[in-house]
């Protein structure tokens, strides 16, 4: 139980962080400017990146990444003792969440614009 609790109080914390630096950086690029999330969906899923809604998109981005920070921090700090293999493991981690999570984005949004058309 005492993970869990973490879990929910190290989430909350990273998405308050996360909104920030979102807002922050939504207020100092211009308009035009293709988020580096939006370029992997297009090259790799070939998703119309014009037809998605960037706000509900941000949204969803910043809960992705929330949950990956999240869970490897979770993971190196209770099965890992090793700092070298906390690195190791958690470059690893990084790696296939963000491929696994992304991929499931991607995979949406195409379903979704396959819907509409």
């Amino acid at each position: 139980m005492n993970i869990v609790l973490e879990y929910i109080i190290v989430f909350i914390g990273v998405l308050i962080i996360n909104i920030f630096i979102n807002k922050f950086k939504k207020n100092n690029l211009p308009k035009d400017t293709i988020l580096p999330e939006l370029m992997y969906l297009k090259k790799i899923y070939k998703v119309n990146i014009k037809k998605i809604n960037r706000d509900n998109f941000s949204k969803v981005i910043i809960m992705v990444n929330t949950f990956i920070i999240t869970t490897i921090y979770i993971i190196l700090m209770y099965l890992l003792d090793n700092w070298i293999f906390r690195i190791i493991i958690g470059i690893i981690l990084l790696i296939l969440l963000i491929i696994i999570c992304y991929g499931l984005i991607g995979r949406y949004y195409r379903k979704k614009e396959e819907e509409n058309v």
